[in-house]
């Protein structure tokens, strides 16, 4: 992948995220646009783009104030781009059904370390709205990661080039 047309990428996934997210919240609960672009790159081109995009994306996050956690946002994305990046290629190797828990489960880990460290507050006082919040927040962008697999499924990465 050439490196203008990745970080052109990367900028207009933040712009999109901060512009476009912000349309469709209900209820304070956003879609996670970034989560969905790591989410391709690291199958598509495998673990170093997917943790230099997280990595990126979550700093960019991070350095314009949306979270009050310094740093949650790159080590989380860049843990989702890591996690994700090793199923590169592996489409066809394991069972289809494996391939698709493997990446929700990356997925509800992800969500689940940030609304830990973000809604702290809320798990030790109320667990139930913690669980509804974190239940929410990761099935909203769930639901836009399931439009796009009818649209562009991970099976047509699988031996997608990676340069």
């Amino acid at each position: 992948m050439q490196l203008n047309k990745f970080i052109f990428m990367l900028l207009c996934v933040f712009f999109l995220q901060f512009y476009l997210a912000e349309l469709l919240s209900i209820n304070m609960i956003r879609p996670d646009f970034m989560t969905i672009f790591i989410l391709y790159t690291a199958i598509k081109f495998g673990r170093f783009y997917g943790v230099i995009a997280g990595f990126i994306l979550g700093l960019f996050t991070d350095l314009a104030g949306v979270g009050s956690y310094f740093g949650l946002s790159s080590l989380t994305f860049s843990l989702t781009g890591y996690l994700t990046g090793y199923l590169k290629d592996q489409y066809n190797r394991l069972i289809p059904l494996y391939f698709h828990l493997t990446w929700i489960g990356i997925i509800f880990l992800q969500f689940l370390i940030y609304s830990f460290v973000r809604y702290q507050y809320l798990y030790e006082t109320d667990f139930i709205s913690f669980i509804e919040k974190w239940l929410l927040t990761m099935g909203y962008t769930m639901g836009f990661i399931l439009v796009l697999q009818l649209i562009i499924p991970f099976k047509d990465y699988y031996r997608a080039e990676s340069s």
